[in-house]
C-alpha cells in the first residue's frame, strides 16, 4: 500500500525546489531503474506495478512496493507512464583536478534543454567520458527529462555543477588543455586533441564572452553548407567527441 501524501511527495520531485529540498530524484521505467540499482546511487523508495512484478531477478534482492498502474500514472512525468519509478538519493559533488588530469572532459555553459543535456550524458558514456561539468545556470542534472533521455547513463557518468569563472580560472592554474567550441574558431578536424576539457555553449546563444575570453583555442566544425549556420548542440558534440575517440 501506499498513502495519499506519499503519492503527493513522489509527485513534487517533478519540481526543481523539492528535488532540492530533500535531496531525492525520480528515475522511470526499468531499463534506467536497473542502471542506477548497480550503481552507488542509493535507493529511497521503488515502486512498481502488480503487473510488472518478477519480471527481473534483480527484484529478488530490491526491496518495492506494488501498486496500481493508475497511481503510477498520477505520479509519472511521462506522457506514457512506465511500469515502474524509483526515488534516489542524489550525490554530492565528488572530483579532484588530478583524478581527471589526463581524461578528455566535458564543460557544459548555461545549457538549457534537457532533452540535450540527456542525450550528451548518453552519448558520454557510450564513448567513455567519465566527467561533465555544468555551469550553475544549466538546467538541473536530475529534471525528469535529462534522467529520462539520459537512459540510464547519468548513473555511470560524473556531472557535477558549479561555478564556471572560478572553474575555469582553477583549470588554467592546473595547466589543463582547455579548448572552446566557437563558430569563428579553426578547423576542428585539423587539431590534436587527446585529452583535456572542451568547453560547449548554450544552445542558441554560445559560450558566453567572459568565458570565451580566457580560452585560447577555438575549435569549429566547419559547415559544407553557407545556407545552414549551426548544428544541433547534442550533434555537434557527438561530432567532436567521436573524431577524438577515433584518432
Amino acid at each position: 500500500m501506499i498513502s495519499k501524501s506519499e503519492i503527493k511527495f513522489i509527485q513534487s520531485l517533478n519540481l526543481l525546489k523539492f528535488r532540492n529540498k530533500h535531496n531525492l530524484f525520480k528515475v522511470e521505467g526499468w531499463r534506467s531503474i536497473k542502471e542506477f540499482l548497480k550503481s552507488d546511487y542509493k535507493l529511497y523508495t521503488f515502486l512498481v506495478s502488480k503487473d510488472f512484478d518478477n519480471k527481473s531477478n534483480l527484484f529478488n534482492s530490491t526491496t518495492y512496493k506494488n501498486v496500481n498502474q493508475s497511481i503510477l500514472n498520477k505520479i509519472s512525468s511521462l506522457k506514457s507512464p512506465c511500469e515502474s519509478i524509483a526515488v534516489f538519493e542524489k550525490k554530492k559533488s565528488n572530483f579532484n583536478f588530478q583524478s581527471i588530469k589526463n581524461e578528455l572532459v566535458i564543460a557544459l555553459e548555461d545549457i538549457s534543454n534537457p532533452g540535450n543535456l540527456g542525450s550528451i550524458i548518453r552519448t558520454a558514456d557510450w564513448f567513455g567520458i567519465k566527467h561533465i561539468f555544468c555551469s550553475l545556470n544549466s538546467v538541473d542534472l536530475y529534471n525528469p527529462k535529462v534522467v529520462q533521455s539520459s537512459m540510464g547513463s547519468l548513473s555511470r557518468v560524473s556531472v557535477n555543477q558549479l561555478n564556471f569563472s572560478k572553474f575555469v580560472n582553477d583549470v588554467k592554474k592546473e595547466n589543463f588543455n582547455l579548448f572552446a567550441t566557437d563558430l569563428n574558431g579553426s578547423n576542428f578536424y585539423n587539431s590534436k586533441i587527446n585529452n583535456g576539457i572542451i568547453f560547449f555553449g548554450n544552445e542558441s546563444s554560445g559560450l558566453s564572452k567572459e568565458l570565451s575570453s580566457k580560452i585560447k583555442n577555438k575549435i569549429k566544425i566547419p559547415s559544407k553548407n553557407s545556407l545552414c549556420d549551426s548544428l544541433n548542440l547534442s550533434v555537434s558534440f557527438g561530432i567532436i567527441v567521436s573524431e577524438i575517440v577515433k584518432k
